[in-house]
């Protein structure tokens, strides 16, 4: 079986209505996703999106180009935090996928098992 192709995506900027409706869905309403004033004297330049938000955004673009079949697993590690209206690119790499904001900074590494992996 041949293993599909991991092709380069960028996903839509990530809203601040898109994190309240996430935050809403899972009831985490820690301060540092919703109130500017909070994540500034914490030292961050804004509010940072939920890691499982960052997560769910990488799954989503995948299955969108590979198929929910195909997509066996992902182990996805957070490399630097996402702010609201970053537009996240995932690209294939040697283990995985690779996450950057639009700035080029790596916020995401993931080790994937494909269909058609050797092991899978």
């Amino acid at each position: 079986m041949t293993r599909p192709a991991i092709t380069t995506v960028t996903a839509a900027p990530i809203t601040r209505d898109n994190v309240a409706d996430f935050g809403d869905g899972v009831g985490d309403h820690n301060p540092v996703h919703f109130d500017i004033g909070f994540a500034t004297a914490a030292g961050l330049p804004d509010t940072v999106v939920h890691g499982p938000l960052t997560t769910a955004i990488v799954i989503d673009q995948l299955i969108a180009q590979l198929g929910a079949e195909s997509l066996l697993s992902l182990d996805l590690r957070l490399r630097g935090p996402v702010f609201p209206g970053d537009a996240l690119t995932i690209t294939a790499a040697d283990y995985g996928v690779e996450v950057h904001n639009q700035s080029g900074a790596l916020v995401a590494t993931g080790v994937t098992i494909l269909l058609g992996d050797p092991d899978s």
